[in-house]
């Protein structure tokens, strides 16, 4: 059973639940499930069953450290311990507005640093995870992507690493720093040049959370921002 101390008398879990260290099991001991689970699989790298099994271990520590400081230390619920929840029909529009804004900046970065001379293919892992044609491995990857990323992703960097981080370096400096973490985070499939747009997203998604309270409109705008990748790279084969 949750932890009665740990709730205020409003019926709300004290946020954030967890500290630095919840932060680091989550993603390293998701980091050290995802290595197992591919080291113990025949499969090839980089094919369908690889990728999948390389997302479910790191997400298992994003999504398996809050719940389980959710059921220890909060409510049980992760809508109020996390801030898990949707108030429709708002978080769809301010979701899918604050996705057409960063992807419209993305493109302008992009356009920039061709013209500078830098011809970095900002999709470089998204082309890789997808593999090849439109068959059962594009319809994975678009599933993963489109939904298990955003879902995973918001509730370890906005609804853990945020708050934490703010309890520290105050709400600009937690978000700031949060951000950066999420466009490092991408960094190992692609090339550096995707840091800066995907660390403002993060920042855009950031404040959506802490404005709000709640994870409904980042989840939205990542689903998105994912969602306009695949549609992409769906049209270009």
């Amino acid at each position: 059973m949750p932890r009665s101390d740990a709730v205020t008398d409003g019926g709300r879990a004290a946020r954030p639940l967890g500290d630095i260290w919840a932060v680091l099991a989550a993603y390293f001991g998701g980091t050290v499930v995802a290595v197992l689970l591919v080291s113990l699989s025949s499969s090839a790298v980089d094919s369908t069953a690889y990728n999948l099994l390389a997302f479910a271990g790191l997400w298992s520590g994003f999504v398996g450290v809050p719940v389980y400081l959710s059921r220890t230390r909060g409510t049980g619920r992760l809508s109020t311990d996390f801030g898990l929840r949707f108030a429709w029909p708002l978080d769809v529009l301010l979701g899918i507005a604050t996705a057409a804004v960063a992807y419209g900046l993305v493109g302008a970065y992009s356009a920039l640093i061709r013209a500078a001379g830098d011809h970095a293919d900002l999709g470089h892992e998204a082309t890789t995870l997808s593999g090849h044609g439109l068959g059962f491995g594009f319809v994975a990857f678009a599933f993963a992507a489109g939904i298990g990323a955003p879902i995973a992703e918001e509730i370890f960097f906005r609804g853990l690493t945020q708050p934490v981080l703010q309890r520290y370096l105050g709400g600009a400096g937690g978000l700031a720093v949060t951000a950066a973490l999420f466009g490092l985070a991408h960094a190992s499939g692609n090339p550096k040049e995707v840091i800066v747009p995907l660390a403002v997203f993060g920042a855009m998604v950031g404040a959506l959370a802490w404005r709000t309270g709640r994870l409904g409109p980042g989840i939205v705008a990542h689903v998105t921002f994912n969602g306009i990748t695949i549609v992409a790279l769906a049209l270009s084969r």
